[in-house]
């Protein structure tokens, strides 16, 4: 080893190398070579056919594995082609990490089934680390040596010993040698050999992985960081002087991005995700553990934050932050945005637009790009599932069928509710391990924060004062009567627009009037353009040109019409083809107006980079909403004009409900829904909307402005008409849209049944309580002569998994006077002694409850005393302390129906406690069925409590225990049923 000081040997280095770097390169990039290649000419002279390595491999292949000439370029690039003719185990023969990882499986498919877990995973860790080596290589990244090489170590050792216990080899010796030279490397503080180092540094720069690597990153980075604008009016903003010269449009992503409600299904409740945690959360269970999941499918109501969401994500790659967990991991993160894809498969959508100028460098290299990336951790964000085209979808599924085989590649998916079981079949079918993930939007704090980091950034130049000041009147509207909106103010986009419309309408008296009128989506929307149509007409006179008022309606009906054609043909979603650019063009030509002007003024406006002769801009809307509400605004014009070929010519309006609204509400806007109610609901009925789609009537009724012929046909002729079921989906808002048709429209309904799964507390359901509560200001015409039978289940109440501590109580009191209730699940909090909870309900057949308490259990005995005729089945899980309640002071429950207790957590010292409480219980009528679940309970304390509940206990014993029960213990209770008439099953 050279003598020279470190610093004097430092000097020698490339400029942007460092010791910690060059001690990097040498034990994963020189070692994992030397390790690969090993155990790659090992397990190839184990193979009888290989005649102890002599046989070329280019023989082998073609002879063997019937492998073209094509196949093996395929596999070997240019750099190492010249293998196929080297002797294999001659020590000329050397082969990169990657290059290994991609023959294992392929040519040695045999031994590499032999191979252990961990061998397998070590192996493709090792070469993520050299994948990682190409990110090192930029000079901010950071690295913990010792670490590092204490990881190599373990995965090296893996792989020696794997791959020696598949093909019965001794590596010990090479083991050996590795761990020496990690060892030593890591301990050194000199270089051996500058000239070596820098020849084989320069080596490695030539190999193509790591080219693909270092330019590939740099052109997806450059291009994502042109997505860092991510406000939604900048088709209302281009062209506008004022914003120009202030530069108010440019909202950064990483600078008014707010965290977003998510939530997805873990452990049997709805569990809230961090957007750190996003791509490491563990809610997936195989195989009795839980992990993390290959796919992770979002969905939410469109402007919910999805787009938002993964552009924060690209930013955070791009950038290399720390703000989502295990993204740094990535090699490449490719965005799919479904509304600008232009290929007809994976290969040319990568090719094409994802890594052109990459791919170019590269060419001499004939690279296989797929496979290449299969050897890495790449990670897809496909954005808009619900706009993708015919093509957009086979690019999709390609995506699929390719990368579902390793847990390094990762797919997040977004769409909209209504497609989410399309996407979900395509996951299935693909074998894709996935999760459902709910975008909900903003929570109350994500409101208030993502206001004022836009008014922030929207008011910059102005004084801090002032900003404040509009910021506070905003949030004061919002909790005034900007509350009309209801849950759209939760969406990002709607919140974003309307803050558009609050801080960029000049003239205070039409600000006003505007912001009063927005009662709904399309009000906003429509307000939103006039808004742009006004600033288009200020902007024409500023330059001495003058268009009036009906031409700009005349050109963005034109562009309505537009949107609808392309929403009506295989047209790729949201951009503009040059067929339909060219009509606006000539419609533009005809009413004098410059293109141009009009254009930008509502689309967003791109030159096209590719063009080599005179500059042409591309058009397009900036998202699906936009485009439904244009395409509605057009459907409206032409049905109040009878002019109805575009509308009838649909046959299906299967997937264009937001459309339907849309359209509702401009009808609404002109006076003229209740003259084309027939036409409108003849569209419902070819959109195959179901009665039982509450949350998508509450919307019509919204836009329709709660008109009264239109909630009237809803009542009587759309809606189930005799019973309704209102239960909680993490899939859309069924439940609270029920409840405010349920307090909104003349229904004549008999009974109704309002269940929330497991997965949630009803108290965090916004608005449900609220609601409830109100029913009995709308219902005045319900009451003891009339009531409306109503069935209440909150499981999350009752369940003693993930354990909620609040009670049923409040929601059973909003019942009164309107309804009369038939069954309970939940959970009863303790009651005032003479108002119990229960007292009056006449009509309840089934209580499925949870008691904590001696009261509570008095309470129970107290109603039943006054209904227990009606009473057809009771079960009680006692959520106690056993022990903590004398037994003699239990109340007997007595009715004429089926007893269930449940008493969880019993362990053996609490048998005789368990025997006397349920003899107390059951007091007179006898307990059909006792649960003893969670227990810890012996065979011995089993057999107790058959003798001692004899005839007590009238049908079933079911018992899960975590001692262990022979079967020859079951047999013997088994033989005791004869006796005890006790069926015992057990659980687990």
């Amino acid at each position: 080893m050279a003598t020279d000081p470190s610093s004097n040997m430092q000097a020698e280095l490339p400029r942007d190398f460092n010791i910690k770097l060059y001690k990097y390169f040498t034990c994963v990039i020189l070692e994992g070579k030397t390790v690969m290649t090993k155990v790659v000419q090992q397990i190839y002279a184990s193979l009888p056919s290989s005649k102890n390595g002599t046989v070329p491999l280019r023989d082998y292949l073609r002879g063997e594995l019937k492998w073209k000439e094509t196949e093996m370029k395929g596999v070997f690039t240019k750099l190492y082609i010249h293998l196929l003719n080297t002797e294999v185990m001659s020590t000329s023969f050397k082969m990169d990490i990657s290059l290994a990882c991609r023959l294992l499986p392929k040519v040695f498919e045999d031994v590499y089934g032999k191979l252990s877990k961990e061998c397998k995973k070590s192996i493709e860790d090792v070469k993520h680390m050299r994948n990682k080596f190409s990110h090192a290589m930029e000079p901010e990244e950071s690295i913990d040596m010792k670490s590092e090489i204490c990881k190599l170590q373990n995965m090296y050792e893996n792989i020696y010993n794997g791959v020696g216990t598949a093909i019965d080899y001794n590596f010990s010796e090479d083991s050996d040698a590795t761990k020496n030279t990690l060892t030593m490397v890591l301990d050194s503080t000199l270089i051996e050999d500058v000239e070596l180092y820098q020849k084989n540094l320069e080596e490695f720069k030539k190999e193509v992985s790591h080219r693909l690597l270092i330019e590939g990153r740099k052109e997806l980075q450059d291009y994502y960081s042109k997505l860092r604008v991510v406000n939604p009016c900048t088709w209302m903003l281009q062209g506008d002087r004022d914003i120009e010269k202030d530069n108010v449009s440019k909202y950064y992503i990483e600078k008014i991005y707010t965290p977003l409600k998510i939530k997805s299904k873990c452990r049997g409740a709805e569990c809230e995700i961090d957007t750190k945690n996003l791509l490491t959360t563990t809610m997936l269970k195989r195989k009795n553990k839980y992990i993390i999941p290959n796919g992770l499918l979002l969905n939410g109501l469109a402007g919910c934050g999805k787009t938002s969401l993964c552009r924060y994500i690209l930013h955070d790659w791009r950038t290399k932050g720390k703000e989502i967990d295990a993204l740094e991991d990535m090699n490449f993160v490719f965005l799919v945005e479904a509304r600008s894809v232009r290929s007809k498969n994976l290969k040319d959508f990568l090719t094409e637009q994802m890594l052109p100028s990459t791919l170019e460098k590269l060419k001499n290299e004939k690279i296989d790009l797929i496979p290449m990336l299969l050897d890495m951790r790449v990670l897809f964000l496909i954005d808009g599932f619900d706009e993708a085209s015919k093509d957009t979808k086979n690019v999709i599924k390609d995506i699929f069928a390719r990368f579902n085989k390793k847990s390094e590649h990762r797919i997040l998916i977004t769409t909209r509710p209504e497609f989410l079981e399309e996407v979900g079949i395509l996951l299935e079918v693909h074998n894709f391990e996935y999760i459902i993930v709910k975008v909900y939007g903003f929570d109350e704090n994500g409101i208030k924060s993502f206001t004022e980091k836009v008014f922030k950034e929207a008011l910059h130049n102005n004084p801090e004062k002032y900003v404040n000041d509009e910021k506070r009147k905003f949030l004061e509207y919002l909790n005034g009567r900007g509350r009309i909106l209801n849950n759209q103010l939760y969406l990002p986009l709607t919140l974003a627009l309307l803050i558009h419309l609050w801080i960029h309408d000049k003239d205070k008296e039409k600000k006003q009037k505007r912001i009063e009128s927005v009662t709904n989506c399309t009000t906003l929307y429509f307000q939103l353009f006039s808004l742009c149509k006004d600033k288009v007409i200020e902007r024409l006179i500023f330059k001495e040109k003058h268009v009036d008022m009906k031409t700009i309606n005349g050109v963005l009906l034109f562009i309505g019409q537009t949107a609808w054609n392309m929403m009506t043909k295989d047209h790729v979603p949201v951009i503009i083809t040059p067929e339909e650019k060219k009509k606006i063009e000539d419609e533009c030509k005809r009413k004098h107006v410059e293109e141009i002007e009009i254009m930008s003024a509502f689309l967003e406006c791109e030159c096209d980079d590719n063009q080599d002769s005179k500059e042409i801009l591309n058009y397009s809307f900036l998202h699906k909403v936009q485009m439904e509400y244009l395409a509605a605004e057009f459907l409206a014009d032409r049905v109040k004009n009878g002019r109805l070929e575009e509308v009838k010519a649909l046959k299906s309006w299967h997937g264009y409900y937001q459309v339907i609204v849309f359209l509702v509400g401009h009808l609404a806007l002109s006076r003229e829904l209740d003259r084309q109610s027939d036409l409108i609901f003849d569209l419902v009925d070819k959109a195959d909307i179901r009665g039982i789609d509450f949350d998508f009537w509450w919307k019509f009724l919204v836009e329709a402005e709660r008109n009264t012929k239109v909630a009237k046909i809803i009542a009587n002729k759309r809606l189930p008409e005799t019973h309704w079921e209102l239960v909680y989906d993490e899939t859309n808002e069924n439940l609270v849209s029920g409840l405010e048709l349920l307090g909104t429209i003349p229904v004549k309904i008999e009974s109704i049944k309002i269940e929330v799964n497991n997965s949630m507390d009803p108290y965090n359901i916004k608005d449900m309580y609220k609601l409830m509560k109100d029913l009995k200001y709308h219902l005045k015409h319900r009451n003891k002569h009339n009531p409306l039978f109503t069935e209440l289940h909150f499981w999350r109440h009752y369940n003693i998994d993930g354990r909620c501590n609040k009670h049923s109580n409040d929601f059973v009191k909003t019942l009164q006077p309107w309804g009369h209730l038939t069954n309970l699940t939940g959970s009863l909090g303790d009651q005032e002694e003479g108002s119990e909870l229960l007292n009056y309900c006449f009509k309840l057949k089934t209580i499925i409850v949870r008691l904590c308490t001696l009261k509570t259990v008095k309470n129970l005995h107290t109603s039943l005393k006054k209904i227990h005729r009606t009473v057809r089945k009771l079960r009680i899980t006692l959520d106690m302390s056993p022990g903590s309640v004398d037994p003699a002071n239990f109340p007997s429950l007595t009715f004429r129906g089926d007893l269930l207790i449940h008493i969880p957590g019993i362990k053996d010292e609490n048998k005789e406690w368990v025997v006397a409480t349920v003899k107390s219980l059951s007091r007179g009528s006898g307990c059909d069925h006792l649960e003893l679940d969670n227990s810890e309970l012996s065979y011995d304390s089993v057999v107790y409590l058959l003798k001692n509940l004899t005839h007590v206990v009238i049908d079933k014993l079911t018992v899960g225990t975590l001692f262990d029960i022979t079967l020859k213990m079951k047999l013997a209770v088994e033989e005791m049923e004869n006796d005890t008439h006790i069926r015992v099953n057990w659980l687990g």
